[in-house]
């Protein structure tokens, strides 16, 4: 099935740190059986609310496809990375 996944990352975080977020990230998916079809960096933007103590965030879009049964696996992986605000993974049509 494919999805889109919308990450928010911490701000203040080094390009080393956060490329080693977005790699991990990468090797859920693989791990998972699923494959990153495309990748959208959008870069800081000033979020809608303060979360976290953070007026901004580092936002990054994929569009991976991955089985429906390894949906809630990798959701509960990305809950527990620190480096992240907030994610969205939603079904596409």
């Amino acid at each position: 099935m494919k999805y889109e996944l919308m990450l928010i990352l911490k701000p203040m975080l080094t390009e080393d740190i956060r490329a080693n977020v977005l790699k991990k990230i990468d090797e859920y998916v693989t791990k998972a059986g699923g494959k990153i079809t495309k990748e959208d960096i959008w870069g800081k933007r000033h979020l809608a609310y303060i979360i976290e103590g953070n007026e901004e965030g580092y936002y990054v879009v994929y569009n991976l496809e991955l089985d429906k049964s390894k949906v809630t696996e990798l959701q509960n992986k990305l809950k527990f990375m620190n480096d992240i605000l907030r994610f969205l993974l939603v079904l596409e049509d």
